[in-house]
């Protein structure tokens, strides 16, 4: 098993918390159209078929956008933990040469402006 280099963000929380929704509300829809009666053109035959209708219209969508997030997550960190291996530098220089000011983006000289203020 490897150690982990990344935070724990939730990630793995709610990829197990999608799957687990998603995959009641897939149970749920099945028992619906199987065990408790099946589902006709006026919905569910049966009390049991209607709750259990309502459950998977409640954890299918929800469990669904749960996973997709999860993976999501899960993929920008393993495209972050793979171009942290490649990087050997830090992509940007704390202080500026030209300005001196903390974390500038660019050194093109529209962006230090002040537009009538002074720079503190």
């Amino acid at each position: 098993m490897r150690a982990s280099t990344q935070p724990d963000d939730g990630t793995r929380q709610l990829l197990h918390a999608g799957i687990y929704t998603l995959a009641a509300g897939l149970a749920a829809a099945l028992l619906t159209a199987t065990v408790f009666g099946g589902i006709g053109r006026q919905g569910p035959h049966t009390n049991s078929g209607w709750i259990c209708l309502m459950i998977a219209l409640m954890c299918v969508p929800f469990g669904s956008m749960a996973l997709a997030l999860g993976a999501a997550k899960w993929l920008r960190n393993r495209r972050i933990a793979a171009t942290r291996l490649r990087t050997t530098s830090p992509p940007l220089d704390p202080i500026s040469p030209n300005t001196r000011t903390l974390l500038s983006f660019s050194d093109h000289p529209m962006e230090h402006r002040s537009h009538g203020k002074e720079r503190q």
